[in-house]
């Protein structure tokens, strides 16, 4: 008996074996979609951390909810839009740091999302709800001095994050270091630090020790290994700075010579004491003051654009309160002189705290270099966050409110003392060492 029509079943098993493909490839393409916006989730919930484990040590810039929420809403998820949900617990209330008399340093923040489906609402699944989950602490507050040192460069062949070399000491006992880099520490180098923290790898070897250990490199309120490699890179806590100017226009050049002589507007001299005032200048030369003369620069800030820069080749005494130095185009500072500097940045204010600001478009290629006699203080913090900073001496001891920078080095015998919120003017209160722990 002859059968008929089975071609026609053959096409019948064909279809249905191509629905089944196309099927999976549907839910393939769906659940690729899925972790996409997973990893976007994941990556809100991660700033959103770090931001309320930030505004742990100052709830009065915003609280930890309101610092956590914001941050996850310039990541794309904000609470209660587009059935978004961002909570914010602290502390945890779940994981291996939701209890303890510690909890409390701790922020978690959990964002949840209603995600769309495509090929999946074949199966009558029309969307499914995800969650991210983050958990960071702020490091520093275990100590007093809160964060004092971010070097932002990530660890490659050409830049490292922390570079110490001769007779160098680096002291933060009462604050916490993040380096982004790597940290390398060879020759008779001290570091002395309340927490420290690299991303990359680290080398000490050589370290003559100090008074705060018996080691090269020392922690005085971190448990386990100091510095504790492999941790989370810390993100540029003052990314979110504006300008005074961009692009800048190049004003005046100043030029000091001493025994009264200078020149270029903007500059007095009067019974012994240079007076400079704010504004915008190609450069400020300072070459000496001269016996018993002084530099004084007036409060506000200064815009330096051109590549003179701020130079200080000599061994003048120079001063000025609530000041702010901008760093524009190829400007830096360049000191290659020992002045004796006690500089302080402004107190309130746009730029309240800020002493040195180097626009991250600069096209320096030197690289700010700084120094100071002994006892010299700059009270604030040094921004140079896309140059290498590198302190210098020879025998001699400064101290420094907060340093972020791309890379930190020490060159020479110095004695670098950073003070963190303790370096910063009174009232001012702008960064601490915040890192994911889960």
């Amino acid at each position: 008996m002859k059968r008929k029509n089975e071609a026609g079943q053959a096409l019948v098993f064909a279809a249905v074996g191509l629905v089944v493909i196309i099927g999976f490839a549907g839910l393939g393409i769906d659940m690729g979609m899925l972790r996409y916006q997973k990893r976007l989730q994941q990556t809100a919930a991660d700033s959103g951390a770090l931001a309320g484990a930030n505004n742990l040590a100052f709830p009065a810039s915003g609280g930890v909810t309101a610092g956590a929420q914001n941050a996850s809403s310039r990541n794309g998820f904000t609470d209660g839009t587009n059935n978004v949900t961002v909570t914010v617990n602290n502390p945890p209330t779940s994981g291996p740091h939701s209890g303890g008399a510690n909890s409390g340093k701790y922020v978690e923040v959990l964002v949840t999302a209603v995600q769309p489906t495509y090929f999946m609402k074949v199966l009558g699944i029309n969307s499914e709800t995800l969650t991210a989950r983050a958990v960071a602490t702020n490091v520093s507050g275990v100590t007093s001095g809160g964060g004092c040192l971010y070097t932002l460069g990530a660890p490659n062949a050409a830049i490292e994050g922390v570079n110490l070399n001769g007779h160098a000491t680096l002291n933060a006992p009462t604050c916490g270091i993040n380096d982004n880099g790597n940290f390398v520490g060879i020759g008779a180098v001290t570091v002395c630090a309340g927490t420290f923290g690299v991303s990359g790898t680290s080398d000490d070897t050589g370290g003559q020790g100090s008074s705060c250990g018996n080691k090269a490199v020392t922690c005085t309120a971190q448990a386990g290994p100091c510095p504790a490699t492999g941790m989370p890179a810390a993100t540029d806590p003052l990314g979110s700075l504006t300008p005074p100017c961009s692009p800048c226009s190049a004003g005046t050049a100043i030029s000091i010579d001493g025994k009264g002589n200078f020149t270029g507007s903007g500059v007095t001299y009067s019974n012994g004491v240079y007076t400079i005032s704010p504004g915008t200048y190609s450069s400020i030369t300072i070459k000496g003051t001269g016996s018993g003369n002084t530099v004084v620069f007036s409060a506000g800030t200064f815009i330096i654009d051109g590549a003179g820069g701020l130079t200080i080749p000599g061994n003048a005494t120079i001063s000025g309160t609530d000041v702010t130095f901008y760093f524009s185009g190829s400007a830096t500072i360049n000191m290659t002189g020992t002045p004796t500097m006690n500089l302080t940045a402004p107190s309130s204010g746009t730029y309240a705290g800020i002493l040195m600001y180097q626009d991250p478009a600069d096209t320096n290629t030197t690289g700010p270099s700084m120094g100071g006699n002994v006892g010299s203080n700059y009270t604030g913090v040094l921004y140079f966050p896309k140059d290498q900073l590198t302190f210098f001496g020879n025998n001699t001891s400064y101290s420094v409110g907060v340093v972020v920078a791309d890379s930190l080095a020490l060159s020479g015998n110095p004695t670098v003392n950073l003070q963190g919120s303790a370096g910063l003017p009174p009232g001012v209160s702008i960064l601490t060492n915040a890192i994911l722990v889960e």
